[in-house]
């Protein structure tokens, strides 16, 4: 693998982020939106599905995005890929944390195989999205082309040799990031 690009919000404050909320659920874009106000967010967008997300990201400016997986017609996943794709650059490297109301293991790899930063399981609360925002916020680790797009390496402790963690910024909220 090779890196290419790097996370545009790494040091942003909350408040300084413009967030693009995709979900197809009214009543869940109103919490987020509620919460990101909370917290002091000043610019926050809405998409009902992945393909509206997809044609609003090149006019908007955004630093990032919360979407749902499961949504119709354009899933989680599917727009994941597209927003990933090599040939979407800048907007490959806004940063994803994906909702969920399904945390198997095999839902959460794929997600990160897609290319979503965090993962946050519904019921969304405040300090878990505070948590998933700050985590982005914090996240130094580069992109990289891996098949058709791009994607973060997960951290994991085996990943940088002999089960020691990496030191850094990250190293507080790795246990968030644990498959097993």
């Amino acid at each position: 693998m090779r890196e290419v690009g790097t996370n545009p919000t790494h040091g942003l404050a909350i408040g300084d982020l413009d967030v693009l909320i995709v979900e197809d659920n009214a009543g869940m874009r109103l919490l987020l939106r509620t919460l990101l106000n909370a917290f002091g967010v000043k610019s926050i967008s809405q998409a009902s599905d992945g393909s509206e997300a997809l044609a609003m990201i090149p006019g908007g400016g955004h630093d990032l995005i919360i979407t749902d997986w499961e949504m119709a017609p354009m899933k989680g996943g599917e727009f994941l890929r597209e927003l990933r794709s090599l040939d979407n650059k800048p907007f490959c490297f806004i940063p994803v944390i994906v909702l969920t109301g399904h945390a198997s293991r095999k839902l959460v790899q794929q997600a990160f195989d897609n290319g979503a930063t965090h993962l946050l399981v519904k019921p969304v609360t405040a300090a878990g999205l505070h948590h998933r925002i700050d985590w982005v916020l914090a996240d130094d680790r580069p992109y990289e082309v891996v098949g058709a797009g791009y994607r973060q390496a997960i951290p994991s402790p085996a990943a940088h040799g002999g089960g020691e963690a990496k030191t850094g910024a990250l190293e507080p909220l790795r246990e968030s990031w644990t498959l097993d």
